[in-house]
């Protein structure tokens, strides 16, 4: 049973010890359930794991190579100082992340998870907590944010150690599947939720607010290595903790791809910058601006 789930139950039914007990859930919930979900080199596995949970941990996907040619490009982007969010579409300029993103191995390996006989590149962004930098991300999915319907995947790639103390991303596994489409939101540059937007569309529902109803759902994270990634579903439920360090940084860098079955589909309020005039609405996702970068044979 669920740490929490069970915290809860004992909640209800011994109410003369709820203090001891609420001490004893803020233990876990600062942390959430670690996930020791492993991928295998068995791809049927994989493939149902990510199915079932939206999410799934990809051991090693970078070469040390790739690994030290990433933190120096990444590094160097960020002097620019820019806001937490504005790093993003770096594949668009000749350079590290464009190589890596068009001659790596990458693409296929979104196509092997998804069980897709294609893959397409949305976009890539930069996520990096420095150290002292304790505002959470708050609970969202991503595809609301973007033009696009049907299955899209991001690849979220550990460059440092990541753990709960420096900012580990949390996920309610089977999330992607509640057919539920929450409102998108702006937020301060750290991520913070500041307010709604499409507040009018009922196309959306307001986003339940996950943090203070930790202990109704399962919750998991997961340890990670230099070069790890993480596989998700552009409609999983996730959020990503503070990273409470004075001296380790949290570098992660994140590519978005479309899969087969992903159609183009433009809103006006939200990242009008990926909006490509030449696709029609409803067409199948990749063209000039969203190039294929897999396809099978």
């Amino acid at each position: 049973m669920d740490v929490q789930v069970l915290l809860a139950e004992l909640r209800r039914q011994l109410p003369e010890f709820a203090i001891l007990i609420s001490l004893l859930a803020e233990c876990f919930e600062t942390q959430g359930e670690v996930e020791d979900q492993v991928a295998t080199p068995d791809k049927k596995g994989v493939q149902a794991a990510y199915a079932r949970d939206g999410v799934v941990l990809l051991k090693n996907v970078l070469t040390e190579d790739w690994l030290e040619r990433l933190r120096s490009a990444v590094d160097e982007e960020v002097k620019k100082g820019e806001r937490y969010f504005a790093y993003k579409n770096m594949r668009e300029q000749p350079g590290t992340f464009q190589d890596f993103c068009l001659t790596s191995d990458i693409g296929q390996r979104v196509a092997e998870v998804a069980g897709s006989s294609w893959t397409s590149l949305m976009f890539d962004q930069l996520f990096v907590k420095e150290p002292g930098t304790r505002t959470q991300t708050g609970w969202h999915t991503d595809q609301p944010y973007w033009p696009v319907a049907g299955p899209i995947m991001t690849m979220w790639i550990a460059l440092d150690p990541v753990d709960p103390d420096n900012g580990a991303l949390e996920f309610i596994p089977g999330s992607h599947a509640w057919d539920a489409k929450y409102r998108p939101f702006k937020t301060d540059q750290l991520g913070a939720f500041l307010h709604y937007l499409e507040e009018d569309s009922p196309e959306y529902s307001d986003m339940p607010d996950f943090e203070a109803e930790r202990d109704r759902h399962r919750i998991i994270h997961f340890d990670m290595e230099p070069g790890d990634a993480l596989a998700f579903d552009g409609m999983i439920v996730h959020s990503a903790m503070g990273n409470r360090t004075s001296t380790r940084r949290r570098r992660g860098y994140a590519i978005r791809f479309a899969c087969e079955g992903a159609t183009y589909q433009p809103r006006d309020t939200v990242t009008e910058w990926l909006h490509d005039p030449g696709m029609a609405d409803g067409s199948p996702f990749f063209g000039k601006k969203f190039p294929l970068i897999y396809e099978a044979a």
